[in-house]
């Protein structure tokens, strides 16, 4: 009983394994062809590794809208076994996610951009994940001080936009694991 509870084990998993073994993606054609390639070699860039990205331009909560482009570039190489897999200054594709307008009562302005994308040096393209929330000056205090002195005039006062000056790094990590076919 044991040994042919065992056999159909077995024979399950190797069941189970064969459409796997059937499904390629281009992706995998590549890198099969450079690992038997004498010129190409395969690396892989595992999922959720931190790349360092920094921002193109200024962004303010007053004048940007939800969904706009945005444009940072890599830092630093991003390199594995002495090849370069992401070359620094690589353009990294970015949106911004959310944006709060300041607003009266001192609320402060909000802005929350979110990275996508960049491409490796064999032209792939990676996903990316992370965001960055950036939050202007609060200033509901000052509003109910001025609102209480003035007789509620005081509470038309707004909080600060929020701003991210260009230059600004934040730490993104791949979403997926890619294989880049470099030169040996």
């Amino acid at each position: 009983m044991k040994r042919s509870y065992r056999l159909i084990t077995l024979l399950a998993a190797m069941l189970t394994a064969v459409p796997l073994v059937g499904q390629s993606t281009r992706a995998d054609e590549r890198a099969a062809a450079a690992a038997n390639s004498s010129t190409q070699m395969p690396v892989v860039i595992p999922a959720g590794t931190p790349l360092t990205v920094a921002i193109d331009e200024d962004l303010s909560s007053a004048s940007v809208n939800q969904g706009q482009r945005v444009s940072f570039h890599l830092t630093s190489d991003y390199s594995e076994f002495g090849h370069v897999l992401i070359s620094s200054g690589t353009t990294v594709r970015g949106t911004v996610a959310h944006v709060d307008r300041r607003r009266a009562g001192g609320n402060p302005g909000a802005i929350t951009v979110q990275v996508t994308s960049v491409r490796a040096v064999d032209g792939s393209r990676i996903p990316l994940r992370g965001t960055a929330k950036v939050t202007g000056k609060n200033r509901q205090g000052q509003a109910a001080a001025l609102g209480v002195l003035t007789l509620g005039i005081g509470a038309t006062k707004k909080g600060l936009s929020a701003v991210i000056p260009a230059g600004t790094q934040f730490t993104v990590f791949t979403d997926v694991k890619r294989t880049i076919v470099v030169p040996r």
